[in-house]
């Protein structure tokens, strides 16, 4: 379908067995190369979420927000659904993208759990995929090391108010009714999300498999991953669950535990997603949590458009890894940099492998 005909606002658009909600907002594309972005949420996360993420992009993009069976304003499945796992979720929005008549190129963008739907696409469809931003994703390591969920965070959270404890409902850029909408649609799909959940390990076991970081299944595509501050996330609760009494010493003890290797592993874990492509940068976060559509979208929105310069300069012959002015430096199409772009320090690393 020409892209003129692509569906804009909101709509409701059968796979088969159940509707799922979709819009699609921003300028039509200019021609057949010009990709269109794809944001895949992270478990139990909702399409309401993006809308200042989707404000920013549409000035320069074509993108999609859409909602998987059970959250937002999607339907449930029927008796008989595939568990929500990963390529599951694959499998829903590949049919969704068919018979909204989209066709590639996608960019993907994908947020913790949705990074990992993100590369299963790219595992099924990597003709169709242009270019992928991950940010603060999960990998096919995270059940090596957090377990979802944690018994020993969940008591020391207690009936903490996340969004509360961690500053979220303070930074997000939404509006009161945004909020509003967005906390709806979550508590709406909260048996889905756990549902999710519960499939996180099988998840990460079957994308372990297909050794995609190994084998560059990107090639040579762009790939940014952003690496937010999610131990402080954590740190914060911590902090106050211990402060209000919340779980046993022995809890506290596991979760302090955690806390004190986690920013090694969140670091090992995205860096190794950087090998994904030979084309591919790093942006770390300091002063931002796990949320960064809701409280930085502008930097989400800026490595959603690097990928798309770089794909546009290729089809106009231009300088390959021509990035956004943050940049330390253009990426080498040889060896693969990682580049520590926003914070209050900057530094680029070579990775030998």
């Amino acid at each position: 379908m020409d892209s003129s005909g692509e569906m804009s606002a909101t709509s409701m658009v059968s796979i088969g067995t159940h509707r799922l909600a979709m819009s699609v907002t921003g300028p039509d594309r200019c021609s057949v190369t010009d990709p269109i972005v794809i944001v895949l949420t992270g478990a139990g996360d909702v399409a309401s979420s993006y809308v200042a993420l989707a404000r920013l992009v549409s000035r320069f993009s074509r993108i999609l927000l859409y909602d998987r069976s059970g959250l937002g304003a999607s339907d449930a499945g029927k008796p008989g659904h595939p568990r929500p796992s990963a390529v599951a979720a694959v499998a829903e929005l590949h049919m969704l993208l068919t018979n909204a008549g989209i066709l590639p190129p996608l960019l993907l963008v994908g947020h913790s759990f949705g990074a990992i739907i993100a590369r299963e696409y790219l595992h099924l469809y990597p003709g169709a995929v242009a270019g992928m931003v991950l940010c603060d994703p999960a990998s096919e390591r995270q059940s090596d090391y957090f377990k979802i969920p944690d018994p020993n965070i969940d008591a020391v959270m207690g009936n903490l108010n996340y969004a509360q404890v961690t500053g979220l409902r303070t930074d997000t850029v939404l509006t009161r009714e945004e909020w509003r909408t967005r906390a709806a649609d979550i508590l709406r799909g909260m048996s889905n999300w756990e549902a999710e959940a519960a499939c996180f390990k099988e998840t990460c076991e079957m994308l372990a498999a297909k050794k995609q970081c190994t084998d560059q299944a990107l090639g040579s595509k762009p790939l940014s991953v952003i690496r937010a501050n999610s131990a402080r996330d954590y740190e914060r609760i911590y902090k106050k669950g211990v402060e209000v009494g919340n779980g046993t010493e022995e809890q506290r003890r596991a979760f302090r535990h955690l806390l004190d290797k986690w920013d090694d592993i969140d670091h090992m874990m995205k860096v190794e997603q950087l090998q994904l492509s030979s084309n591919s940068r790093l942006v770390h976060l300091l002063d931002c949590g796990h949320h960064v559509h809701l409280v930085q979208p502008d930097v989400l929105a800026e490595e959603i458009k690097w990928p798309r310069d770089f794909t546009h300069d290729e089809d106009h012959g231009g300088e390959k890894g021509e990035g956004p002015e943050c940049c330390a430096k253009s990426c080498d199409a040889h060896t693969p940099a990682i580049q520590v772009t926003v914070g209050p320090w900057m530094e680029e690393l070579t990775e030998s492998e």
